[in-house]
């Protein structure tokens, strides 16, 4: 008896989008943020910062990159390990319990920045949102082959 379900190819391909779509729209954003020097201008003016202009800057970038890096490193393992369950392990209720809290505390990070007027942002949290809706719609997906 196989407790594990396969995962529906258009499930996989709509989390594969959505993963791609937090991860453009997040590389745009920090993209944009370093480039932008009035950006820059107003961090080092917010934090009261003085020294080497080059040495800010590297500051600015290094944090912008971090952050950058913290924001994706969810989706980009999300993306990988499903399709790796698509072609190998299949799935079950702990996939779905795991990765939905984890994609929580993604969206969380995202909301908790108020961002409010860049449109970024928004598709940011468009997303997640899509990606938990489709992680959720699973759960009938594996109890459906269960009952077979």
């Amino acid at each position: 008896m196989n407790t594990n379900t396969k995962l529906p190819t258009n499930k996989l391909y709509l989390i594969l989008f959505s993963c791609a779509l937090i991860i453009f729209i997040t590389s745009l954003e920090t993209m944009f943020r370093v480039k932008d020097v009035m950006l820059y201008n107003h961090w080092v003016e917010a934090n009261q910062l003085i020294g080497d202009k080059a040495q800010l800057l590297n500051d600015y970038i290094s944090i912008n990159l971090s952050v950058f890096f913290s924001k994706i490193i969810i989706p980009v393992l999300f993306a990988i390990y499903t399709y790796y369950a698509y072609i190998k392990i299949r799935i079950n209720h702990l996939y779905v319990f795991i990765w939905t809290v984890l994609n929580l505390g993604g969206l969380a990070y995202t909301v908790v920045e108020l961002r409010l007027d860049s449109v970024f942002y928004y598709i940011n949290i468009l997303g997640y949102v899509m990606l938990l809706l489709t992680l959720l719609s699973l759960i009938d997906v594996i109890r459906e082959d269960k009952s077979k």
